[in-house]
C-alpha cells in the first residue's frame, strides 16, 4: 500500500473532523464568527461533511486491510 494513499486518507479524515468541529460549535452556540445563518445550508454542509468523514474512515480501513493481506 503506497504511503501516499495513507496520507490522503488521513487528510480526508482530518479535514472532515476539523470542519465538523466548527459546525458543531455553530449548532451548540447558535452562532460562530464564521457561521452560516441559514439552517438549510448549515444542515446540508453538516451532512456532506459527515459523508466525507464516513468515506475517509471506510477508505482508510479498506486500505489498511488490503495492506495487511499483502504482508501475509
Amino acid at each position: 500500500m503506497p504511503v501516499t494513499d495513507l496520507i490522503a486518507d488521513i487528510l480526508i479524515i482530518a479535514l472532515s473532523a476539523g470542519l465538523l468541529w466548527h459546525l458543531s460549535n455553530i449548532w451548540r452556540y447558535g452562532q460562530y464568527l464564521v457561521g452560516e445563518p441559514n439552517i438549510a445550508i448549515r444542515s446540508l454542509e453538516t451532512g456532506e461533511l459527515l459523508l466525507i468523514l464516513a468515506f475517509g474512515v471506510s477508505k482508510y480501513i479498506i486500505d489498511l486491510r488490503r495492506g495487511l493481506k499483502r504482508k501475509d
